[in-house]
This record gives structure tokens, sequence and C-alpha cells, in this order.
């Protein structure tokens, strides 16, 4: 289990982040559509911050237990974009972006208890930051159900579809397997790895800290 090794305290504030990081990336698409013409996701509910409405149980029971999860699904309809499969392919692409915000904030806040001294609060922030990215980085890859399969069957090329809904017809094996491979050759650690260092270093760049 990824959480075992973490102080109590960590997994609290790191899970209490994740969630309400959830909840954003979802308004965050909510409102991306609803400026790109389509407003499904806000007439849905979907830009209000409504946990009931936007958190889905299984997804943050796995969040809790295993460290990643996933909200409910934004309803779109495509039929509202002008340019159709670009305009919302950036509906999905943009959730990945909110989970890198919280992931840059994250970073900031641990950067500022880090100074206080306050180790523990400044190890849970910076977990909270890992989680963020980590949501980032899996939701990058072109799959089904995440924002990368998304964006990749409404605005990639035929091939792109094509190998989306092949893996996708292995279902939650195919998912896993993809994904294990993408660990084991270390992959997903490598991208991890530069979004956090950049993040770093942007932080470094404020006086204090």
């Amino acid at each position: 289990m990824i959480l075992n090794n973490l102080p109590f305290t960590t997994i609290v504030i790191a899970g209490i982040v994740m969630v309400m990081a959830l909840i954003f990336h979802n308004m965050v698409q909510a409102f991306v559509a609803n400026r790109l013409g389509d407003p499904s996701p806000r007439l849905a509910g979907f830009m209000a911050f409504d946990p009931t409405r936007q958190l889905d149980p299984i997804g943050v029971v796995f969040l809790l237990l295993l460290g990643f999860g996933w909200p409910r699904t934004v309803p779109v309809n495509s039929r509202n974009y002008p340019r159709r499969g670009r305009s919302e392919a950036w509906v999905w692409v943009s959730g990945i972006g909110a989970y890198l915000i919280v992931a840059f904030l994250c970073t900031l806040i641990a950067a500022v208890f880090r100074s206080m001294q306050s180790i523990e609060l400044f190890v849970a922030f910076r977990a909270a930051a890992s989680f963020a990215v980590l949501h980032a980085v899996i939701n990058v890859f072109p799959l089904l159900p995440l924002d990368g399969g998304r964006a990749a069957l409404a605005w990639g090329n035929p091939d792109v579809r094509r190998f989306v809904m092949q893996i996708a017809q292995f279902g939650i094996l195919g998912f896993m397997v993809f994904f294990l491979v993408l660990s084991m050759t270390g992959i997903t650690g490598r991208l991890m790895q530069a979004f956090i260092t950049f993040f770093d270093r942007v932080v470094s760049l404020i006086p204090g800290l």
C-alpha cells in the first residue's frame, strides 16, 4: 500500500487536499467547457463546490487507500463546441492542468512551512504535491477513462483513436498492465520528478523560500 510509510498526520492532510483536488479538477473542466460554449457541465452542477455531485465514492476510496483516485466524469456535449474535437479536447486537458496547479500550490505551501521550521506540515504538503503530480502524469496518457484518453478521442488522428479503443477493449486489465509497464520502466517516476523539480526551482526564486 502506497501510504503505509507516511505519518498519520501527513495522510490526513494530504488526503483532504487531494479530495479537494478532485473537486477542483471537475470545476476547472466545467469552467473551460462553459467558456468554450458547452453549458452542459454547468447545468449539471459541476461548476459548484458540491462534493456529493463531484466525487465518485469508489474513486475516493482508491485515493485514500492507494494514493490515486478519480472524481465523477464531467458531462459534455460534443455538438456544443464550435471546433468540435479540438475544443472538447481542451476541456479534458484542463483537468490535467488543474492537478498541476494544486501540485504547485502545495509545493509553495510546503516551502512556507519549511521556512517556519514546521517539518510535519512541510512533509504533509510535500506529499500532497507528489500525489497531485501523480494524478496529472497518469492522466496525460491516452487511456480511457483518463483525461488523456478522452482528449485523444476528441482530437486525435484515426491511429490514436484506434489505439485508445483497442486498449479500452481489455477493460481494467489493459489499464493495469499498461501502467505496470510504465512504472517498471520508470517512465511515470521520471515524469513526476521533472514536474516536481520544475516547481521547486520556481518556488526557490521567491525570497525567503
